[in-house]
């Protein structure tokens, strides 16, 4: 009953986003879960004003910080059911529709974001998106959304074997609690703007994100220590409703797909820029920054993932390796 009705409404919704008033005038929304002063919403906001100004106003553009349309996965459900909503959300999210998305947040599987861009160029992330239209979501482009780290509250990591015991903050979906599985923590899943009180009570030890976004959300405030593993080269996919963007004129539909890869070029170009200005503020701000870290071993220990993904296509990290071998 519940896939009968979310098909319908799916249908109900893209029968509005099509219709000739929503071509020639819309209203879209841009949600995700960062800050006012995040990169992702500096994009957004930029994003917004070059849309507004080439459509000639006829594509209006909110946009909507600190995750008020709900957390990545409520978004990617809005957005499959045809509202008309932009998300910067999860590949762990859109992995729930096409599994094999999660693959390009594998541990230790890009050294950088050179490599991600050579990845994203070849058939199987195309593929992907192809997938995911089955699901009436579009995908707009991809943002480096930073290289990710682990931070505690004051336990020294340098190891697999220090993280025994830690109760770890994971996004709720599968790849990152295994992740951590494998790290040796205990995963504990938590929407993202419940970070910092579970920090500040101890309800968590452990959480791992890029440094600007330590910094965007003030973690620094009740976590002094910060572990430079760059386990992750973090991608996040834009995407928005297909029943939206068909709903726009062609004209319109050529506006948003260029604004929102500029978007997402300056995004990624920023973020790339800044990793290290981030990592100086953290310990400006009292973080002890923690730089001797065995990654061979946490890689090592990364390698039992893929068995906890059976939905996986055979072989998968294989082939990414494959595509990427010489970057």
């Amino acid at each position: 009953m519940k896939t009968f009705l979310k098909t319908m409404t799916a249908a109900a919704l893209g029968a509005l986003a099509v219709s000739p008033a929503i071509a020639q005038n819309a209203q879209l929304r841009f949600a995700h879960m960062n800050g006012p002063q995040h990169t992702v919403n500096l994009g957004a906001l930029k994003f917004k004003e070059a849309v507004e100004s080439r459509t000639k106003g006829q594509v209006q553009v909110g946009v909507f910080p600190s995750g008020q349309l709900g957390e990545n996965t409520a978004v990617g459900e809005q957005i499959s059911l045809g509202g008309a909503l932009i998300g910067q959300i999860g590949v762990g999210v859109l992995a729930d529709y096409v599994p094999d998305y999660s693959v390009v947040v594998y541990p230790f599987l890009f050294k950088d974001f050179n490599q991600v861009k050579t990845f994203l160029s070849t058939p199987l992330p195309q593929q992907w998106a192809k997938a995911l239209e089955k699901h009436n979501i579009k995908v707009l482009c991809h943002i480096n959304f930073g290289t990710r780290d682990l931070y505690t509250r004051n336990k020294m990591v340098k190891s697999p074997s220090d993280m025994a015991g830690l109760k770890f903050r994971v996004q709720p979906v599968t790849i990152y609690t295994e992740m951590v599985k494998s790290m040796g923590a205990t995963p504990t899943p938590m929407p993202w703007p419940e970070v910092y009180s579970a920090l500040s009570q101890g309800v968590i030890d452990a959480a791992e994100a890029p440094p600007n976004a330590v910094v965007d959300q003030k973690h620094y405030e009740h976590a002094k220590m910060y572990i430079k593993t760059n386990h992750i080269t973090d991608i996040s996919p834009i995407v928005m409703s297909l029943s939206a963007f068909n709903g726009l004129s062609k004209e319109n539909q050529a506006v948003v797909l260029e604004e929102s890869q500029r978007a997402c070029d300056w995004i990624s170009e920023e973020t790339s820029k800044a990793y290290d200005d981030n990592v100086k503020i953290l310990k400006d701000k009292g973080m002890t920054i923690v730089e001797d870290v065995d990654r061979a071993a946490f890689a090592k220990r990364a390698e039992a993932i893929e068995k906890a993904f059976p939905k996986w296509t055979p072989n998968l990290v294989s082939q990414v390796r494959s595509a990427i071998a010489g970057q």
